[in-house]
């Protein structure tokens, strides 16, 4: 099988991800913030399903984090078939009277950071023919609480 790249891979729904992918012979570019976290789900992925398993630890709020994500989706070297965009988080606070750089915070990661990395898989998958992007939502994106429903949406 092909590659595919998880963010947000050490929890929650990127981790189910994660173990769907490896158990369907899929290698793996594991991506979130804890490189600890990361390099243990690694070896137990390939130790249970034999796939290869990369791990690219970043923090897709910080450009840079985010450039060198689009950098690994960009590379001709063991391509990237499937990007799932799969980060985010709950902002834990009302948008009135709540914290704006909260707010720029989920942006840069449940928007910014999805667009990019976007933009890079799909600019190298056009020209092989083949690959696929898969965009995580939420449930919470029926709510009315906040900017959360409209960042996940």
């Amino acid at each position: 099988m092909g590659t595919a790249l998880i963010t947000g891979a050490s929890a929650g729904l990127g981790l189910e991800f994660a173990w769907q992918l490896a158990t369907a012979r899929h290698d793996l570019v594991l991506v979130a913030r804890d490189r600890e976290r990361l390099e243990r789900l690694a070896g137990q992925l390939h130790a249970a399903a034999g796939v290869h398993v990369e791990v690219l630890p970043a923090d897709l709020s910080v450009r840079a984090d985010v450039d060198r994500v689009a950098e690994r989706l960009r590379s001709a070297e063991r391509p990237v078939g499937l990007l799932v965009n799969n980060a985010g988080f709950g902002l834990k606070q009302k948008f009135v009277g709540g914290d704006v750089d909260v707010q720029d915070h989920g942006l840069e990661v449940m928007v910014r950071a999805l667009m990019v990395l976007s933009h890079a898989a799909v600019n190298a998958m056009v020209p092989r023919g083949r690959g696929a992007v898969l965009n995580v939502s939420s449930v919470a994106a029926y709510t009315t609480m906040g900017t959360y429903s409209a960042h996940k949406a």
